[in-house]
């Protein structure tokens, strides 16, 4: 099991489901790990004996027998790319590396953003603000504090108390919220209640900036930040497997990660779409053998991946899962 789990199943060109379940040594004429070691032994390419009836220890390695110093790889399988393309693995794969990962080491940063609505206009443009369609939640409590600063609407006996005028009370507290007729009828409002309730009122982004990037260059995306989703879950039997899926997202490609996990967790990995993602921008799902939560993390945490933008599904226990 150590000659398998730590020196060939890691080097296993297994991309795929498919070559996964062919690439096992039960499936060659030797059957297993123990007539495998057997036959080298006959063929005088390493000694070895039985101790206790169940293992094969393995005493010493001929490193000058002709079928070492001669060996000429295996040709290996193409990796397939998520469009079907090859990505140039040929006959010398085992010497030739892949494309680097640009993914480790990078930096992350999300960020919440904010699109304001129309009814809000009155108050961009009395606060001479530059219009642009998305703020961040401090820029937009400056901008409410400077429209409350030129009209004086500040209490002049509680900083903390703004004076409700026609303008908020039209954009604001048009009734749709419970509090709204007491407001109203108090004609005055906490400072932070009325920032929290327009902020609370613009349509929600998120951007992932990377690397340092200006939340101005981002392409925003609608709604909070997705966590990549850690699935543990039991197949055939009593086999666990941890699926990945939503690092796209997180500008982290799909398979280099699948590659350095397969090498990490000694057990083959697979890349296929996610079931119910869409065709046209499709997600992708990680798969590898074994209950692997922590060796994910890890890989995640290399490239700049918070522990909090991770949600762990255990379902091979019943009431496990965060």
């Amino acid at each position: 099991s150590f000659v398998m789990s730590n020196l060939v199943q890691p080097f296993l060109p297994a991309f795929t489901p498919s070559q996964s379940n062919s690439l096992q040594i039960k499936k060659t004429s030797w059957k297993n790990i123990k007539k495998f070691l057997k036959s080298l032994d006959k063929e005088k390419v390493l000694r070895c004996k039985d101790r206790d009836g169940n293992e094969v220890v393995v005493q010493d390695i001929d490193f000058t027998d002709r079928a070492v110093v001669d060996f000429v790889p295996y040709r290996l399988p193409k990796k397939e790319t998520a469009a079907g393309t090859s990505v140039g693995r040929g006959g010398k794969a085992t010497t030739t590396g892949d494309e680097s990962d640009e993914s480790i080491g990078q930096t992350l940063k999300v960020v919440s953003i904010y699109r304001p609505k129309e009814k809000f206009s009155p108050i961009f443009s009395v606060a001479k603000v530059s219009s642009k369609p998305y703020y961040t939640a401090a820029e937009l409590r400056t901008l409410i504090t400077t429209y409350i600063d030129s009209e004086n609407l500040a209490s002049p006996t509680n900083k903390r108390l703004v004076t409700i005028n026609p303008i908020l009370a039209n954009a604001v507290f048009d009734g749709t919220g419970a509090l709204d007729k007491e407001v109203l009828a108090k004609s005055a409002v906490p400072r932070d209640a009325l920032i929290d309730r327009i902020i609370s009122s613009c349509a929600p982004f998120h951007a992932v900036l990377r690397n340092g990037a200006s939340a101005d260059a981002a392409k925003p995306k609608a709604g909070a930040a997705p966590k990549i989703r850690v699935l543990l879950e039991t197949r055939s039997g009593n086999k666990t497997v941890t699926k990945i899926s939503g690092v796209e997202a997180y500008h982290v490609p799909p398979q280099p990660l699948a590659d350095e996990l397969r090498k990490a967790c000694a057990g083959s990995t697979s890349v296929d779409q996610l079931v119910g993602s869409s065709p046209k921008n499709p997600v992708m799902e990680v798969m590898v053998q074994g209950p692997q939560k922590d060796a994910v993390i890890r890989a995640l945490e290399r490239r700049g991946v918070h522990r909090t933008w991770v949600e762990v599904v255990d379902k091979t226990k019943k009431g496990k899962g965060r």
